[in-house]
């Protein structure tokens, strides 16, 4: 979700936030139009989970219950899942938040796991984006330290554990996570390393790093972003460029975009989640991503559609974003099938798990049962992740050997 990562400061959140309520109705009568189809929408499963987790950094234990709309669905949760599209920013547990909060006197709205998912989550799609301005606020607040970046990390990794995800792309932009309380930059990512090796070794996993530089920080955080980027390349896989099209021009960006490129690092951009299909051609031409993140209005013109299969640019779809962000007007008319039908490699992602109450699992869901994708098709998905990914082959090809290569999906 692009939007989650503009500006370290009030006033250039609301600056962005304006134009994307701007963009919403302006483009909202054009997007009924362009999308159709879909079959009618299933439940959202809640359930109960209960965690422990035991702190460094000065929180007491903690035994966590939460109720979740998450889809933890057999069916689903036995495939052997690829994701390389998540925000480590948008996958903070509010009970997590609560403890960060009290340890350091932070305050909050409520200090009630029920009460402040009020505040943080978004569970219906927005009229405006005004609403998480202070949920965003709270998100990096709550990053107070590299242990706790840490703790932050490792959770997500848990949770990842949990649908059965095998390869895995965690991304954060750093220039904003770690602003708010003026962290070291490089002792937060050592914080998630620990994470990283942990979780790989306890769930048979492999996790690669995205960098993001966020456009409405400016082109010097851009440069900053990926010359930090390059420096830890035997950590960080790749950059992404995040936040308002519309407000920051390409153009803006493509020097330290391609400096990453030509140090090795791969490239993905957020393109084309609100912004229409010229947004997508003009990424391609001045980027040469590897992969495109939403990209979804590709559909709207077949010369972007074009580029994308003869560049073999893999988008990383993630649709209950998309359509709880207003991208698309129902969930019903996402043209993710669509796309797939016309053979650009689709991913199916959960972009903001924790904001977003999603996961994988119900990503397979929608994917199946409201949008008309055959399991066939969400294995198809799931390859097309797996070999899109920017993770060494040497630690992709194990994962491939251990849990994907035996895979026979049904075609239902």
């Amino acid at each position: 979700m692009s939007c989650w990562h503009d500006l370290r400061a009030l006033g250039g959140w609301r600056q962005s936030l304006a134009a994307r309520i701007h963009q919403m109705g302006r483009l909202r009568q054009r997007r009924k139009c362009a999308f159709a189809g879909g079959t009618t929408a299933g439940k959202r499963v809640k359930l109960s989970d209960h965690r422990q987790w035991t702190t460094d950094d000065g929180l007491s234990s903690i035994v966590v219950q939460r109720t979740s709309m998450k889809n933890f669905d057999p069916k689903y949760n036995a495939i052997p899942k690829t994701e390389i599209h998540c925000h480590l920013e948008g996958a903070i547990r509010t009970q997590t938040i609560i403890d960060v909060a009290r340890a350091n006197n932070i305050s909050l709205p409520s200090y009630e796991v029920g009460e402040l998912d009020k505040h943080v989550k978004v569970l219906d799609q927005m009229k405006d984006l005004h609403a998480v301005l202070a949920a965003f606020d709270i998100f990096q607040r709550t990053i107070t330290s590299p242990e706790v970046f840490e703790r932050i990390s490792w959770e997500l990794f848990e949770d990842c554990a949990k649908q059965n995800i095998k390869l895995f792309e965690v991304r954060f932009s750093p220039d904003w996570a770690f602003h708010g309380h003026n962290l070291d930059w490089d002792a937060c990512l050592e914080g998630l390393i620990r994470a990283q090796e942990r979780a790989e070794k306890e769930f048979d996993m492999a996790i690669g790093i995205i960098a993001i530089t966020s456009r409405g920080m400016g082109a010097e955080s851009c440069e900053k972003t990926v010359d930090w980027a390059i420096r830890h390349r035997q950590h960080i896989q790749a950059v992404d460029l995040a936040d308002s099209e519309i407000l920051y021009p390409a153009k803006d960006f493509v020097k330290p975009i391609l400096k990453a490129k030509d140090a090795g690092l791969k490239v993905t951009i957020h393109s084309g989640e609100d912004t229409p299909a010229s947004y997508v051609i003009d990424t391609i031409k001045s980027f040469q991503p590897d992969r495109i993140g939403h990209g979804i209005h590709a559909i709207e013109d077949m010369q972007a559609v074009e580029m994308l299969l003869e560049r073999e640019i893999t988008l990383e779809v993630n649709p209950w974003s998309n359509y709880l962000t207003n991208s698309v007007p129902t969930i019903e008319a996402h043209p993710l099938k669509k796309l797939f039908d016309l053979g650009v490699r689709v991913t199916i992602n959960s972009d903001d798990p924790e904001v977003l109450e999603t996961n994988v699992n119900e990503e397979y869901r929608i994917a199946h049962k409201v949008l008309g994708m055959s399991m066939a098709d969400i294995h198809t998905c799931n390859r097309f992740a797996f070999e899109s990914s920017f993770i060494d082959k040497a630690k992709t090809d194990k994962i491939w050997n251990k849990f994907f290569v035996n895979i026979a999906p049904d075609s239902n």
